[in-house]
């Protein structure tokens, strides 16, 4: 098994025995005493702007659904189990943010699994703006006349992306990492699903976005270190720009090559 299957395997058994524990069936949980192996770290690589544009305009015309997930993790710079496990009532259209506090795991020959939380044991509200509200709503109309024409109701805290007229289950995270590698390779783009979150992080951060900000924003607990270790090829191209804006404030003469 790969270090990532051991991982989501382990991840399974702990919450099983955890909630042993509360139950009263266990006296403690001996999965937090086991270290799953470390995945090596797979290198950063967003894909450029106009490709995450192709990918989310061409899903968006051909399947919505998929569309609309994918604008969601550049934005959210959410994982896919993140996305999967979001509800409508995790969309807080007053406020113009969405909860992000729970993951779906898929473990084949299992049903899946929607934890209480996410990978780094995390919840967190994500800013979203107007233009992304509206393609939520949109998203939930159509959700509606579907459970309409069905027969059925959907209930408010049906999940976002569900294949069920009710909106009671989840989308399957392979299924829809199956569907956007079919996507990417036919537009000759070289991406991973996951890299769509990364594409959120290394733009702001080269945008000179506050490094701490955009840590929350992608759940990472460290305080940044995390996000300045990963992307500090980025943060460097950003501070050769930071050296040219100063020497231009200080007018400092223009180097000579010749005399």
């Amino acid at each position: 098994m790969t270090a990532s299957a051991i991982r989501d395997v382990h991840a399974v058994l702990s919450s099983a025995l955890q909630q042993a524990v509360i139950w009263g069936w266990r006296s403690d949980n001996p999965a937090r005493s086991a270290t799953p192996r470390a995945q090596a770290k797979a290198e950063v690589a967003p894909p450029e702007g106009r490709q995450a544009v192709r990918l989310i305009e061409t899903a968006t015309a051909e399947d919505p659904e998929l569309g609309l997930f994918l604008m969601l993790a550049v934005m959210l710079g959410s994982r896919r189990g993140e996305l999967c496990s979001l509800r409508w009532t995790d969309v807080d259209f007053d406020h113009g943010e969405v909860l992000i506090d729970s993951g779906v795991i898929y473990v084949p020959g299992r049903p899946l699994i929607d934890q209480d939380r996410t990978k780094n044991y995390t919840k967190r509200r994500v800013a979203v703006g107007p233009a992304t509200l509206e393609l939520l709503r949109a998203h939930r109309v159509e959700q509606a006349k579907i459970a309409l024409a069905s027969g059925v109701s959907l209930a408010p805290d049906a999940y976002v992306f569900s294949h069920q007229p009710d909106g009671s289950k989840p989308i399957r995270p392979d299924g829809v990492s199956h569907r956007f590698a079919k996507l990417a390779q036919r537009l000759g783009v070289r991406c991973r699903l996951h890299d769509l979150g990364h594409f959120m992080v290394t733009h702001l951060v080269a945008a000179g976005v506050d490094v701490r900000m955009v840590a929350g924003r992608a759940g990472h607990v460290d305080g940044g270190r995390t996000t300045v270790s990963t992307y500090a090829h980025f943060q460097h191209a950003q501070d050769r720009h930071a050296a040219e804006l100063l020497e231009g404030l200080l007018q400092l003469p223009e180097a000579r090559t010749g005399r």
